[in-house]
């Protein structure tokens, strides 16, 4: 078998990996784009441009054809409370229709803050037309300040695509222009941009602007301390995450606290820091969205500190989890490898049996999910965690994809839900035949991913177990 030098590397990097970039939004964590990746990246930002297309065209039909339902409202605070209230219920469609029937109004007011809400809504929905118009009646009114609050706004749009060039150019040179609390998140996507584009000195600069009263603050010293990571300054990120765990844990237990012990725990353990990186894993409730990868942690730093008893305790609760996520699909591996440590030959060769049995079944699976062909309503998608949830196998689709597929995918549904029209609901199920067949490429390329993953592990438990027979034979000689 590989040491277990090879497996906390391997382990290690990839976690981080899926850790690296922290931002309001999801975002795209691989730096590196595989072939298959960028071509359907590609794929994907095509159909955002036809689903925009498709959007505008829907709300002008839905206008024409059923006008008794809507409201004329001059008052522009009144019209964005309707909206909201749409909104609230689960109504974006009649938000929007709403919206778009009163186009007058809003160019009426179109220095008002409603409307700048207004146009949030409208691009939360990809409602690119209208939006797009507003931004230009405000560019040409020539305000700096409504225009930098406009290019704020957009930029948080192209942030959700993963569209980091775009939100650096909108967000040039307009901070000044905002207020502090929008100059703060502005900040906050600049830096993550910069990051992204590999500029980590200007990121850092980005990122040390926004104030420590501010609710973005502790987001951008974990983006600084992730970059300090990557450069391999360990000493200067630790000091960071401590401090910002201090800081989250006088407020209270909560996502963020677990995710910043989990970060410093990995990058502790990748410098082999054990005791310290044991104790951050140990901080991590078991009712986090991020236990899974804290029970790996704990197995491979008290494997690494020769506590085989304890290794193997927190990666056998692992693999009794009722899930099928990677790090379970790990604690396969190691398991056996803890049994050898602790001289248990017979159940080693039992626990090497077993984990080939696992990979194997797991192969099978991942290749049935892959002829299933599920459509996208046929699968969860799990907003917090951006992952896709198919037959309980987890997938991280947030990693490498946009999560504005996602939100068109939804958009599309709620469009054929509501559509009387038989042109138009034509062209929505083109368009969703389109969706579906990107979806499909997209679950292929996650599918694969893993199952590369599964292949290697399978391989590294045929060849322990072959190690342990030729062991005992040359024992029995």
């Amino acid at each position: 078998m590989v040491s277990l030098k090879t497996i906390k590397r391997l382990f290690c990097s990839r976690i981080l990996s899926s850790l690296l970039v922290i931002s309001l939004f999801a975002v795209a964590a691989n730096s590196v784009l595989f072939a298959d990746q960028t071509q359907v990246i590609s794929q994907i930002q095509d159909l955002d441009d036809e689903f925009k297309s498709l959007s505008s065209e829907f709300y002008a039909n839905a206008l024409s054809t059923a006008n008794a339902d809507l409201t004329r409202v001059k008052d522009i605070d009144q019209l964005l409370d309707w909206v909201k209230g749409f909104v609230a219920n689960q109504q974006p469609i009649a938000a929007i229709r709403l919206i778009n029937f009163n186009t007058a109004t809003i160019r009426n007011n179109i220095d008002s803050q409603a409307v700048f809400t207004l146009t949030d809504i409208l691009l939360a929905h990809n409602e690119w037309r209208l939006a797009k118009s507003i931004f230009d009646e405000i560019e040409d009114e020539g305000d700096n300040s409504l225009l930098a609050l406009m290019r704020y706004i957009f930029a948080k749009y192209h942030a959700r695509r993963n569209e980091w060039t775009e939100v650096n150019r909108l967000l040039n040179g307009i901070f000044s222009e905002l207020s502090p609390d929008n100059a703060a998140h502005a900040y906050l996507l600049n830096g993550s941009a910069l990051q992204y584009m590999k500029k980590h000195r200007l990121a850092v600069e980005s990122h040390s602007k926004i104030p420590p009263e501010s609710e973005y603050y502790s987001y951008a010293r974990l983006n600084m301390a992730i970059a300090n990571i990557r450069q391999g300054w360990l000493t200067e990120a630790r000091t960071t995450l401590r401090g910002l765990i201090a800081e989250s844990r006088q407020q209270g237990e909560s996502d963020l606290t677990y995710r910043l012990y989990l970060v410093l725990g990995y990058a502790l353990l990748q410098r082999e820091y054990y005791r310290d990186a044991r104790e951050s894993f140990r901080n991590i409730a078991l009712d986090s969205r991020y236990a899974n990868r804290a029970l790996l942690g704990i197995g491979l730093t008290a494997t690494s500190q020769g506590d085989f008893v304890g290794g193997l305790n927190a990666l056998t609760i692992l693999k009794e989890k009722q899930t099928f996520d990677l790090p379970v699909d790990e604690s396969y591996l190691l398991i056996p490898y803890l049994y050898e440590k602790l001289q248990q030959g017979t159940t080693a060769t039992a626990s090497y049996n077993e984990a080939i049995a696992y990979y194997q079944s797991r192969l099978i699976q991942l290749n049935n999910l892959l002829n299933l062909r599920p459509e996208f309503n046929r699968v969860k998608y799990i907003d917090d965690t951006s992952s896709l949830i198919i037959r309980n196998t987890s997938l991280n689709y947030g990693e490498m994809f946009p999560v504005s597929f996602i939100h068109n995918y939804r958009e599309l549904n709620g469009f054929s839900t509501f559509n009387q029209n038989p042109a138009m609901a034509k062209k929505i199920e083109g368009l969703v035949f389109k969706f579906n067949r990107v979806f499909q490429s997209i679950l292929v390329e996650l599918i694969e991913r893993r199952k590369n993953y599964l292949s290697s592990y399978l391989s590294q438990s045929q060849y322990g177990l072959a190690r342990l027979y030729d062991s005992s034979r040359e024992q029995t000689n």
